[in-house]
């Protein structure tokens, strides 16, 4: 008699225990909190990481390194604007808004 109550004490646990994870498990399947949507999200951070180091390395560089090296007209016109050089002849006025 005491054999058949621990055999029912242990199935009733196991039954409870088994539940609780399979309803554990189904959160995980049809909640927001998946492992593929973080695996997703984490790639998105880091795609938009490497985009916002391109463009810090970008800012101030409206013109790429090639499109300088084939027109001088361009080059004269980035050279003028960006680094402030000017001809030997002629007077430069730099206007700073405050």
């Amino acid at each position: 008699m005491e054999e058949n109550t621990k055999k029912r004490r242990t199935i009733k646990y196991l039954l409870i225990y088994g539940g609780t994870i399979a309803v554990f498990l189904c959160y995980l399947f049809i909640s927001d909190h998946t492992l593929r949507t973080h695996k997703d999200l984490n790639r998105k951070i880091s795609n938009l990481e490497r985009k916002i180091e391109n463009t810090k390395h970008q800012v101030g560089n409206i013109y790429t390194y090639d499109q300088l090296s084939s027109d001088s007209v361009l080059l004269e016109k980035y050279v003028r604007e960006q680094l402030n050089m000017h001809k030997t002849d002629e007077d430069v006025f730099i206007v700073v808004y405050e």
